[in-house]
């Protein structure tokens, strides 16, 4: 059987979701530190959470939405920010590398809309798809964090198990996320 996998979405308030592929993800969000708290603070807070996360599910395999360069982000970013999205991965990745875990990938959030909603919008329309999706897949995220993690599960469930793939496609019920009257 493949171990779990874990699969993060990175942020103050990270959103989660852990399980084997083929089976029903365990998620939630958490978040590491008050408003306006010391990066240290989020960072050992962090670090705290997932170790203990680690324990509870033993994952094999750990992916997280990978953080744009700042380049991409120029004028709507700041050395808080880029701190955050790029110290947030280091502390997570060393934390699972001092307990042996060694698969540790990053995933695109363009490939990870496409996968799982079929198409990048960007922005709260990106979001709100994604979230109308999980809860078409009967999941139901508490916002937005947790719904990027159980999209980010299942693309990378899918790459482990490409039979998993087929669950998203309209086949299964999406046609009507394309449908943006509703949003």
């Amino acid at each position: 059987m493949i171990a779990p996998i874990m699969a993060l979405d990175l942020a103050t308030c990270t959103g989660f979701a852990v399980g084997h592929p083929g089976g029903t993800p365990f998620s939630g969000s958490v978040r590491f530190a008050k408003p306006g708290a010391s990066h240290e603070a989020i960072f050992a807070k962090a670090a705290q959470w997932m170790n203990g996360a680690l324990v509870a599910h033993a994952p094999g395999l750990i992916v997280w939405e990978a953080p744009l360069a700042t380049s991409f982000r120029r004028g709507t970013s700041n050395i808080d920010t880029t701190t955050l999205l790029f110290g947030l991965p280091a502390v997570i990745g060393a934390v699972a590398y001092l307990k042996g875990i060694y698969d540790l990938r990053k995933a695109s959030t363009r490939d990870v809309r496409q996968h799982f909603i079929g198409q990048n919008p960007k922005g709260h329309i990106g979001k709100k798809l994604v979230m109308r999706q999980c809860r078409a897949m009967g999941w139901s995220p508490i916002d937005d964090n947790e719904a990027d993690a159980l999209a980010t599960w299942h693309y990378m469930c899918a790459l482990i198990e490409p039979k998993l793939a087929i669950a998203p496609t309209p086949l299964f019920g999406r046609g009507m996320i394309n449908r943006r009257a509703s949003l």
